[in-house]
């Protein structure tokens, strides 16, 4: 049996089988028809197959006439940084998340670097079944080129958006097991404009997954281990792309990746009060924070794209599952 999901925000599938450089292209070339020829960027986590689905997605998009700018490897919140930043049409990341090394998908961000809205996935995949692609002529295909300074411009953002001189006087010290994936790529930048000592695991971005890349306590020992042996502050483990996180504490206990959303709104809403959105499969746990901050609550259908619709629809402050 071929697996292939197909969802509002992309489609993905192990390569080889269901996920194939040519279905790849149908599905770039209706995402370049629904960004209706407009600037797309394209980034990627490490899997050994990225620059084959890369090269076929960025082919796709330039026949429809997009100029498409490559990121290369690059933690996909990057990617969605980069998107809005550049007023680009849309954004591509190649990456299957915390599923293992024979997956990949593709995800498709709008021009705020945002993941679509069910009514935005719902036309792309009309698109899609349609055939209904975006043909350039010659003088109007899409140019390619790369961006190698997207990191640094995130990094300077998150700087000036955090209280970094509060986090430097703390003094962390911080094991981060990266696994390998896209993380890799950025983790020395991080601890410097963060100033924390960095005890990196699994940095090297080289295709092959040392574990299940699917942050959570089964695969955190390494990271245990570390953090005992150099009496570290803090744990923490990425998926591929650094869209997920889960934590290690200062005593080596390893949190379930359900405590990551309730921690962080936790200690947001004590500074903003506002209406919180999560799904419907998330722990009761931001139930209680949110209670106890005096919150609103919003639950919505599973996917990551309806929690940002409800997001902006409820006015929310903080959203995540």
């Amino acid at each position: 049996m071929k697996l292939l999901k197909i969802g509002i925000s992309g489609v993905r599938g192990i390569v080889g089988e269901s996920l194939i450089p040519a279905l790849v292209m149908d599905f770039a070339s209706a995402f370049g028809a629904f960004a209706d020829g407009k600037p797309v960027l394209i980034g990627r986590d490490t899997r050994i197959h990225g620059p084959m689905l890369r090269a076929a997605a960025a082919a796709a998009l330039l026949s429809a006439g997009c100029d498409v700018t490559d990121l290369g490897v690059c933690p996909t919140p990057i990617l969605q940084y980069a998107v809005r930043e550049r007023g680009a049409g849309g954004g591509i990341a190649l990456s299957a998340g915390h599923n293992d090394i024979q997956w990949n998908a593709l995800t498709f961000l709008r021009s705020d670097g945002a993941y679509l809205d069910p009514f935005q996935g719902a036309e792309v995949l009309d698109l899609y079944h349609l055939g209904r692609f975006r043909k350039a002529a010659t003088d109007d295909l899409g140019a390619l080129s790369r961006d190698g300074e997207a990191v640094d411009r995130y990094f300077r953002a998150l700087g000036a958006f955090l209280d970094v001189d509060a986090v430097r006087r703390a003094q962390f010290k911080v094991v981060i097991d990266a696994c390998s994936g896209a993380g890799a790529v950025v983790l020395d930048r991080f601890a410097a404009v963060l100033g924390i000592e960095l005890i990196p695991i699994n940095d090297e971005p080289n295709g092959f997954f040392p574990h299940d890349p699917e942050p959570r306590p089964r695969n955190a020992q390494q990271v245990v281990s570390v953090v005992k042996a150099v009496r570290a502050d803090a744990g923490f483990l990425l998926n591929s792309d650094v869209s997920r996180v889960s934590l290690v504490s200062e005593t080596g206990e390893s949190l379930s990746e359900e405590f990551t959303f309730p921690l962080v709104a936790g200690a947001y809403l004590a500074r903003r009060a506002g209406p919180v959105v999560t799904n419907s499969s998330t722990s009761r746990m931001i139930e209680d924070v949110a209670r106890s901050r005096r919150c609103v609550l919003v639950r919505t259908r599973v996917g990551q794209s309806n929690i940002l619709h409800a997001l902006r629809q409820d006015d929310g402050v903080l959203a995540g599952e």
